[in-house]
């Protein structure tokens, strides 16, 4: 496959015309701020902009199976450098699970970087604080990110409709064992009144995206869409805000900071549009965002933002925000990639993940796809047995 690489000006997509020789300029050079890139990986105060090359794509067929489980509903990727192993959360209501796995990737100097082979090596179970294993239909768990001990933060969106809240736990992650909890505003709490929501994550629009900063000490939280307090009509394409939840990592997660993420819901008929995964790139709130639509005339639709929690809007129409929401900082954002430039199928990606080092020093970056478990029940076709979808970025800030 054609690498392609791509980078951000004045927060316009840049054709690779002479990407390739900006990007060996870069990571060649000899002064001291990229020595440190290479040495001790990415700091705030680079002020390279984000350079992502596509180097590979792999895909696990449809229906595939481990251990008797599906794989499908990947929701979430997380990587552990000292046992280069993965984590991978599946996102179905049943028999809540993570999966291991490693990546095999492989490098020459002809074809450059690829995904070699992906093999799954175990399933761990999630249980509650009570020690059981969830009930059917009671946890929706969307975002995974390890901070570095053994344990991990796990996401959940909740069940809106039937007034389940979402979560942000702490879990171990050799038993599935809940070890711990973030107390979560009481705004995100689902509240029904006469058959109606008035408050909190709606259905499957709760904490779809997780992250930890590179130190573990900064944890990060967003919605995929707005609450119901602060979508007054949902079906709407005016200006729409996701929140995102700051908390610093003490003994428990302590909530420190909430923004408002903009979203802009695309003209036609859109039956999802959402931020679907953050992904931390230092420990002084430098996020990547990925956001997806799907509508059955616009199909998929895949884009990846820069945000950084310092940078903020200060024209905003805050018309159709509660009160409450009204005060709240709203984020800027930068369009890195629209996935439509890139020679791949698109699908549903929602993990992100800090993957190796690549040969020359450089960051990879993995991106994985939900299938949305179509494959895990017997197809009425062919067409419906969507693969697991791996992409390999180089990736360099």
């Amino acid at each position: 496959m054609p690498s392609r690489r791509y980078r951000t000006l004045h927060g316009r997509l840049v054709r690779p015309v002479r990407i390739a020789t900006i990007f060996a300029a870069v990571i060649c050079a000899t002064s001291p701020l990229a020595d440190r890139l290479l040495a001790d990986g990415p700091h705030a105060d680079s002020p390279q902009p984000v350079s992502l090359e596509l180097l590979s794509e792999y895909n696990i067929p449809g229906g595939a199976r481990f251990e008797g489980a599906c794989i499908g509903g990947l929701s979430a990727l997380a990587y552990d450098p000292d046992q280069q192993l993965y984590f991978a959360v599946s996102d179905s209501r049943r028999d809540a699970r993570l999966f291991t796995l490693r990546i095999t990737l492989d490098e020459d100097e002809r074809t450059g970087a690829k995904i070699n082979g992906v093999e799954f090596e175990s399933i761990i179970r999630l249980y509650t604080r009570e020690g059981l294993p969830y009930p059917d239909d009671r946890v929706d768990p969307e975002g995974l990110v390890r901070v570095g001990d053994g344990t991990a933060y796990l996401s959940s969106e909740g069940v809106a409709d039937d007034g389940v809240s979402p979560f942000v736990d702490r879990i171990d992650l050799a038993t599935g064992e809940w070890l711990g909890t973030a107390a979560i505003p009481l705004a995100f709490r689902p509240r029904h009144t006469d058959g109606v929501q008035r408050q909190g994550v709606r259905s499957n629009l709760g904490f779809e995206s997780l992250t930890a900063s590179l130190d573990g000490r900064h944890l990060y939280a967003a919605t995929e869409s707005a609450l119901a307090q602060d979508a007054l009509d949902p079906k709407a394409t005016q200006d729409r805000f996701a929140r995102l939840l700051h908390f610093e990592t003490h003994q428990v997660p302590v909530l420190v900071d909430e923004y408002l993420y903009p979203l802009q819901v695309p003209e036609g008929n859109v039956v999802a549009h959402g931020l679907v995964e953050l992904l931390a790139l230092d420990n002084a709130g430098r996020l990547l965002a990925m956001e997806r639509t799907w509508g059955p005339e616009l199909g998929m639709i895949i884009k990846l933002f820069e945000i950084r929690l310092d940078v903020t809007r200060s024209e905003v129409d805050r018309s159709s925000l509660s009160p409450a929401a009204r005060q709240l900082p709203v984020l800027d954002k930068q369009l890195l990639v629209d996935f439509k430039e890139l020679p791949v199928l698109l699908d549903n990606f929602e993990g992100l993940a800090l993957g190796p080092r690549l040969a020359d020093g450089s960051q990879s970056l993995l991106i994985l796809g939900d299938n949305d478990n179509t494959a895990c029940q017997p197809p009425k076709r062919l067409s419906q047995m969507r693969p697991t979808k791996f992409l390999l970025f180089r990736l360099l800030y």
